[in-house]
């Protein structure tokens, strides 16, 4: 099991560039030989380490273990049992360090007297590495086992200045708000007061949306709940302005007002052909609730339904989409890194990214969820509707739902998963600029694990960190290594010139660009995000190609008459398409761009409402392709190839006007001025 456990850590630390199951960059596995500086790793879990000065011995008590560590020496105890380690224990300018590898060997030392010790030691030693690595301040964790009732949680590092987080720390969860928006759909629809597959105007008269601009198909009145609840409505998926976001206070007219927002944009694909991620799609389903239940408000009616039929029964006792006085005490500060605390925002999309929780509810919200809706002699809802939450819906609606996003399958308000290892769990994952987070489970061995940061710096962490977990733990209870069997028989191959020759082109990677060239036999993959050095692709016998340098296995796919590029060792992630030769044609006469071409900032906006996007950048690629770039106040630059629609309008809610020499771009409700040409 140890050797298992010590290969998932590796994992960790390989893949802490990994966001949203995206590889964007790569760090090197640690020098098992690093030093851990031993007081500072524990204090960051609020425990003590006591200097015996007459002994020079460190003591520490963790959990339910008491270690005593000898400076200069590689004897240790554990609870009075001798334990010889690799290394000494180092003084360098009075502060005791351990090496990487002996303090694994450590905590892992008294695992057997704990139950699902080995998960729990490799979350306290991870999550160290994590705020190390990534300059993350604070981290939330929680494990959990339905099946036996068994809770663990930790916090690790600073809420706020010299607050330490403890497991009722709130962070904002962002987009796990959907799982309790479909939570409160599916009670309606439990008490018949909802039919999931009943048009959205029957209870909504006044939501009316303009169909899709590309194709002219779509239609409104075909919406139902489900659709919603899965993704696959065709809606607009977001709005970056609009008062969505605000800072000081939150903004309810956003959610009293959404019927009317939403009427100005149009859909993005027509209803059931698509799996487009939409936060739009919730807050709609948050009206619904609101509606349905006879609130004046629709912000309100949500924030009230939401706690007096969810939170409260459940024991979620801070658990809110309201922050109100007695909240603020254990609210987590918002940082951009451990070293710069940042202003907090209100997301006022509610239903879809407003939850503020903690690792102590949210391990409750997992035993719900675990144990088919009922926990500790309370039930939020039945088992058979936890079951349609958990039913995959791809074969409800259109197959291409399957090849859109085959690592984010759809459930009724979760998803599942499946990470670059093959790893699926179910759960969902919330992004919202300063704070991220991740909820995994695991219904066949019933245990959770749930994953919180409060930086921009922290992204990567709680997807890779919690998934990494669950499978650890998994192990743990029942020797089950939960990841598809690697084929051994797989080789390195010849193949014709002309072969490779049929995958050159340009490809969209996540959005980027990138080209695959061959060269003298040779196939490279270029422009990879994150690297600047072209990717040699070895091919091997099962089709697929490795980069030898990085481990990464890519695919190559015909579906439909396209070319579909995959990642991972078993087809996990859909990363991109290669563009066709018409298309590449038809984008490189400029797509009426010239006049739009700059830099852009975003427009001020009134006191206390905040803009997701900052700057944008609109040019002509080294491809020849028209382009769209976005910065936006998390860090990440989104990068788009602009077809044009009509004059000034492009693919993607994009609108170039002009008034006077003032040049503005407009995309999702924010607009900004050009400021240089």
């Amino acid at each position: 099991m140890r050797k298992t456990t010590k290969r998932l850590l590796a994992i960790l630390l390989t893949l802490t560039m990994v966001l949203a199951n995206t590889v964007i960059a790569f760090a090197e596995t640690p020098d098992e030989q690093e030093l851990i500086p031993i007081r500072v790793f524990v204090e960051e879990m609020g425990v003590a380490a006591e200097w015996d000065d007459d002994e020079r011995s460190i003591t520490i008590t963790l959990v339910d273990d008491t270690y005593i560590l000898y400076a200069n020496s590689n004897v240790a105890f554990i609870n009075g049992e001798e334990l010889t380690l690799q290394n000494n224990v180092t003084i360098i300018d009075d502060y005791s360090y351990i090496t990487l590898d002996d303090l694994y060997t450590l905590l892992t030392a008294s695992t057997e007297s704990r139950y699902l010790g080995t998960t729990i030691n490799t979350a306290m030693l991870a999550a160290q590495q994590y705020a190390e690595m990534l300059s993350i301040p604070g981290i939330t964790v929680a494990i959990v086992d339905a099946e036996t009732g068994f809770t663990w949680t930790q916090g690790f590092g600073e809420a706020t200045d010299g607050v330490p987080v403890d497991e009722y720390t709130l962070f904002n969860l962002a987009s796990i708000s959907k799982s309790f928006t479909a939570v409160a759909v599916m009670q309606l629809a439990e008490a018949g007061i909802i039919d999931l597959d009943e048009p959205v105007i029957t209870y909504l008269p006044d939501f009316n949306v303009s169909a899709d601009l590309l194709t002219g198909l779509g239609d409104y009145k075909n919406i139902t709940p489900r659709m919603l609840l899965t993704h696959a409505s065709g809606i607009h998926p977001d709005i970056m302005a609009a008062g969505v976001l605000t800072t000081g206070k939150s903004n309810p007219a956003y959610m009293d007002g959404f019927l009317e927002i939403i009427a100005e944009y149009p859909m993005a694909s027509p209803e059931t052909t698509a799996f487009t991620y939409a936060n739009n799609s919730f807050t709609l389903l948050g009206v619904l609730v609101a509606e349905l239940t006879g609130a004046d408000s629709y912000h309100g009616g949500f924030v009230n339904y939401t706690q007096e039929k969810i939170f409260k029964p459940a024991g979620m006792e801070l658990t809110t989409f309201a922050l109100e006085d007695k909240h603020m005490p254990h609210l987590s500060q918002s940082y951009a890194d451990a070293d710069t605390p940042d202003v907090n925002l209100f997301y006022n999309a509610l239903p879809a990214g407003g939850i503020y929780s903690n690792a102590h509810d949210m391990a409750r919200f997992m035993h719900f969820i675990l144990n088919k809706g009922t926990y500790d002699g309370t039930s939020i809802l039945s088992s058979a509707s936890v079951e349609k939450m958990l039913e995959p819906q791809n074969a409800v609606f259109a197959a291409p739902l399957d090849i859109i996003s085959p690592h984010m399958i759809p459930g009724l308000g979760l998803l599942y998963m499946t990470g670059l290892d093959g790893f699926t769990y179910s759960g969902h994952p919330g992004n919202l600029v300063h704070f991220h987070s991740n909820m995994a489970f695991d219904m066949d061995s019933g245990l959770g694990v749930f994953v919180s940061v409060n930086s921009i710096s922290g992204m990567p962490a709680p997807n890779v960190l919690s998934a990494a977990l669950l499978q650890t733990a998994i192990y743990e209870k029942t020797g089950v290594i939960k990841v598809p069997e690697s084929d051994l028989t797989v080789t390195p191959v010849a193949i014709t010139a002309e072969a490779l020759g049929e995958l050159e082109g340009l490809y969209t990677f996540e959005g980027e660009v990138v080209s695959i060239v061959a060269a003298e036999g040779v196939l490279y993959i270029m422009g990879v995000p994150g690297l600047d050095i072209p990717l040699e692709l070895i091919p091997l016998s099962d089709g697929s190609f490795i980069n030898a340098d990085t481990g990464l296995r890519f695919w190559f796919e015909e579906y439909e008459g396209e070319t579909l590029l995959y990642l991972g060792e078993f087809k996990s992630i859909l990363i991109g398409g290669k563009f066709e030769p018409e298309l590449i044609e038809l984008l490189s006469d400029g797509q009426g761009i010239e006049p739009w071409i700059g830099t852009y900032e975003a427009v001020a906006l009134e006191d206390g409402y905040v803009s997701l996007i900052t700057n944008a950048e609109v040019g002509i690629d080294e491809n020849g392709l028209p382009y769209l770039r976005l910065y936006a106040l998390h860090g990440l630059t989104p990068f788009s190839i602009l077809i044009q629609l009509d004059d000034g309008l492009y693919l993607g809610d994009v609108i170039f006007t002009a008034d006077g020499e003032d040049v503005f771009l407009e995309i999702s409700g924010v607009i900004l001025q050009r400021v240089q040409d």
